[in-house]
């Protein structure tokens, strides 16, 4: 019976907006809608609401009296939080609003934990009595939108500024940057921004305190293709990567600029550019640094080449493999390296866990993942074996092990503390979660759905997601949701 209610409350709000269209699309005079204002002189009466219970994102219905029916002049706030209110009806007895979210700035509840709040309805100066009977809300994961929007036809550019205002192209591929020596927050830590590749377009910043997006560089200059941000370690604190950012830029030859660095503004402790040049080579997908040692690994897509960089003192970068010895010419062909990961033409990045015990190769245009043992004793990795997806193989399936699971132009991915891998699978338009026992499941998004949705984590909806970090001290993802042209969250709400 309570749903039966719950359509027929739907109902009665939706009736009026789909005569709306018929009355201003039609020639007659003879359809009207009479909308009842707001007595001031009267008091705001809400009777009920349902659901009674739910979560970020609830669709709710509130009935009562003296509402008014005009949508812009009514407010609704959810335990304090102001609800956005989709719409009225014109006699001003039923609303139609959404949950907002409970998690306040700083703030960092656990998931599956239910607390009562209230529901208000204000109309001018008026405000309602509060029911003795709150909404249960749930904190529960959620997909949210973070920063970007488009216009009515998809449109959008790059725009810096105010975060209300910022706007994104092509968002590829993320990292965190946390200052050590640089600002702390209120609680005394080092501050943590985000700096953003957009693919074929350059570089931005994103400060999540002052809540401002700039441009750090546009591409150009034998820089057109930036893949993958790394960052050098302090030598007194190797908990922290602070020193020296490191791009990997990707080109056809070799003399081709390959990687170029951009070293901290001792001032305002940001990388504000321009970029140098320190190594020339060809086709590099991206480059990581050792959590631990400190070495910076990167790849050429040309056969598929592992290399290590060697010595960083001087000018050029020496890399090469599989010993100090065995160093590349700077701009010549790198036919010195560790190893081969299968064959000529294979798009993938190096991704290594927090723990510096092992790595994952993200194959993009091969659709598998494998992994590469770290050994300590030779600072050095061992051959990568496949891990999870079927070699050449598109598509999607959830599983264990390599062959009896599928992706589909696997992307960035991120670590949690516990060396769980979450992995933008592009061309499936999800985020799967990929365990250290090769169990993998689909993490958020509808696969080979794609579309623009935010919600519960299977029933929201992305376009491309390419790059995603995690923050765990606050247990936030965030996506770089390309084709969406947004920068898209989730977290517990």
């Amino acid at each position: 019976m309570k749903k039966k209610k719950t359509l027929s409350l739907w109902k009665a709000i939706l009736a009026p907006c789909l005569v709306f269209p018929l009355f201003f699309a039609s020639c007659e005079d003879d359809v009207e809608i009479r909308i009842v204002p707001h007595d001031p002189s009267r008091p705001v009466v809400v009777t009920k609401f349902s659901p009674d219970s739910g979560r970020v994102a609830t669709q709710m219905l509130i009935e009562g009296e003296n509402f008014g029916g005009y949508k812009d002049s009514i407010s609704v706030f959810v335990g304090g939080k102001k609800a956005a209110v989709i719409g009225v009806n014109p006699q001003g007895t039923l609303l139609y609003c959404i949950v907002p979210t409970m998690r306040g700035e700083g703030e960092n509840p656990d998931e599956g934990v239910t607390i009562p709040v209230s529901v208000k309805v204000v109309v001018g100066e008026n405000e309602c009595e509060v029911l003795e009977k709150p909404l249960e809300y749930t904190y529960s994961l959620n997909v949210s939108t973070f920063l970007g929007f488009t216009d009515q036809d998809g449109n959008t550019a790059v725009v810096d500024g105010p975060f209300k205002k910022a706007q994104f192209q092509t968002p590829f591929w993320l990292a965190f940057d946390t200052d050590i020596d640089g600002p702390k927050d209120k609680n005394g830590n080092p501050k943590k921004n985000i700096y953003l590749i957009e693919e074929n377009i350059g570089m931005r910043y994103i400060d999540l305190y002052e809540k401002e997006v700039s441009t750090v560089f546009r591409t150009g200059n034998g820089v057109a293709r930036p893949r993958t941000i790394a960052f050098t370690l302090n030598p007194n604190d190797l908990e922290y990567n602070r020193d020296t950012m490191i791009i990997a830029n990707d080109g056809d030859d070799w003399g081709w600029i390959g990687t170029v660095i951009i070293p901290r503004d001792s001032v305002t402790r940001r990388f504000l550019g321009p970029w140098k040049a320190v190594m020339h080579h060809k086709q590099c997908n991206g480059g990581a640094i050792h959590p631990v040692s400190g070495d910076y690994w990167f790849n050429s897509y040309n056969k598929s080449q592992v290399y290590k960089v060697f010595n960083r003192s001087g000018d050029p970068w020496r890399y090469g493999g599989p010993t100090a010895g065995d160093l590349n010419e700077d701009g010549k062909e790198g036919t010195k390296y560790f190893f081969l990961v299968q064959d000529n033409n294979w798009e993938f990045n190096i991704q290594i866990a927090p723990s510096g015990e092992f790595a994952y190769i993200v194959s993009k245009n091969q659709h598998y993942i494998a992994r590469m043992e770290y050994n300590f004793s030779r600072s050095a990795f061992e051959n990568p074996t496949p891990f999870v997806g079927t070699r050449q193989k598109s598509g999607f399936k959830d599983g264990v092990g390599i062959n009896n699971t599928l992706f589909w132009e696997p992307q960035q991915g991120a670590f949690d503390k516990d060396d769980n891998f979450y992995v933008c699978d592009g061309e499936n338009h999800c985020i799967r979660k990929i365990t250290k026992q090769g169990q993998v499941s689909t993490y958020a998004g509808r696969p080979g759905n794609p579309g623009y949705s935010d919600g519960a984590l299977r029933d929201a909806q992305f376009d491309s997601p390419f790059g995603i970090i995690y923050d765990d001290d606050i247990r936030t993802f965030y996506i770089a949701d390309r084709d969406n042209r947004r920068i898209r969250s989730i977290k517990v709400e």
